[in-house]
């Protein structure tokens, strides 16, 4: 707790000085407000955004899998150590639900006229906001208690129901990682997805998480981020980002000398 503790006044401190950094209110004012109409726009969008049909495609599996398998790979799991780069990872995450990395980027790109910083802070903003709140919302419903019940931080009893699915302690890092692949590409999006797994290994070892909460987690702020991307519709993305999911894919048939076969098309 005490590591916790320091952790959030370092980070807290940091996030103070880098957002008086050219700021002014009517500035913050619109970056904020910016920030919620996606939020509130990308709650809705989501559903209608046509990339989350892949990702639901991969989710379902995905969590049916960790659901019927969710008992051994806890128990297995909490027999072995929790690394302390794990520990420190998974300590740092609920500092980072607060908007300091988002505060850091806009404050850089106001004062470096770096519109791709704003737009990322914006967005991770609106992300990682609308992936809590639904996190929160769906852990009401009973799905499974946390495997282990005991020393639970107020993090993880005073902004949710009893149901530990799905994980909202990996939902910063997911963020992070997906929106700087968005905005910056996969090397970037490197640090930030390790991150991201090694938090999710400590919450299922530490026992506070089964694996379906954790992808749960996953496919939740994957839904929010695309739909945070269509409220924003920015053009400046990152071209690798831009191959995969701003192209229409199209899936058919073709018929050639009487035999048919599966057609799949991309508008590049």
């Amino acid at each position: 707790m005490k590591r916790f503790l320091f952790i959030s006044l370092v980070s807290l401190f940091f996030s103070k000085n880098i957002s008086a950094a050219d700021l002014d209110m009517q500035t913050s004012w619109s970056g904020l407000t910016s920030s919620l109409t996606y939020l509130y726009q990308g709650s809705y969008l989501q559903f209608t955004e046509k990339n989350n049909l892949y990702y639901a495609a991969a989710a379902a599996p995905s969590l049916w899998y960790s659901f019927e398998e969710d008992k051994r790979i806890s128990a297995n799991a909490r027999a072995k150590n929790i690394p302390k780069y794990m520990q420190i990872s998974s300590d740092l995450a609920p500092v980072l639900s607060f908007p300091i990395i988002p505060i850091a980027f806009f404050s850089y790109g106001v004062k470096k006229d770096d519109d791709r910083a704003v737009q990322f802070a914006k967005e991770s903003f609106a992300t990682m906001y609308l992936a809590l709140l639904e996190s929160a919302a769906l852990s009401v419903i009973h799905i499974h208690e946390r495997p282990d019940k005991e020393k639970l931080s107020q993090w993880e009893t005073n902004f949710r129901g009893s149901s530990s699915f799905p994980s909202g302690h990996v939902i910063p890092y997911a963020t992070f990682a997906l929106k700087t692949f968005q905005f910056y590409g996969p090397y970037y999006a490197i640090v930030p997805s390790a991150l991201f797994v090694a938090t999710s290994i400590q919450r299922v070892r530490d026992g506070k998480h089964y694996l379906s909460d954790i992808v749960g987690g996953f496919f939740l702020t994957a839904f929010a981020s695309e739909g945070v991307r269509k409220a924003a519709d920015y053009k400046g993305n990152n071209v690798v980002y831009r191959s995969l999911f701003e192209h229409n894919f199209r899936v058919g048939y073709t018929a050639y000398e009487g035999a048919i076969g599966p057609r799949i098309t991309m508008d590049w």
